[in-house]
């Protein structure tokens, strides 16, 4: 892999984003380069600030893959505002404990591009009507 290490931004309502990622790390142990912003006391706009002031503090080199829970909310509306110059961002809305395992397991070891289609994957395989 030629780029540096992906990073991950959770935005999520209220505490969401937190579990999940304390939720991955009771099962691979503590990770780094990941954040979370919560919509908890923001206006639309002041999430969006939020968010971009979290992504700042990620190396600017370092492609950012920015998580959030739903498209139709505040988290999803306000991650697809959010304007980044010269860094590369994907965004995935759905966020779920698959995908984020997938993503800390093989954001080491897979490209970005190869990366992404494998979340979605797993995301998607994690629904099962039972």
């Amino acid at each position: 892999m030629n780029q540096p290490r992906p990073v991950a931004l959770l935005v999520t309502h209220g505490v969401l984003g937190e579990e999940l990622v304390r939720t991955v790390a009771s099962i691979l142990g503590p990770q780094s380069d990941v954040a979370t912003v919560s919509n908890s006391g923001f206006s639309a706009d002041g999430l969006t600030n939020a968010i971009e002031e979290k992504v700042r503090e990620f190396p600017a080199d370092a492609p950012l893959v920015l998580f959030t829970d739903l498209a139709a909310g505040s988290c999803g509306i306000a991650s697809r505002r959010l304007g980044v110059e010269g860094r590369i961002v994907r965004k995935i809305t759905g966020v779920n404990l698959p995908m984020l395992l997938e993503f800390f397991h093989y954001r080491d070891t897979l490209s970005l591009d190869d990366l992404l289609p494998r979340l979605e994957a797993k995301g998607r395989a994690g629904i099962v009507i039972l």
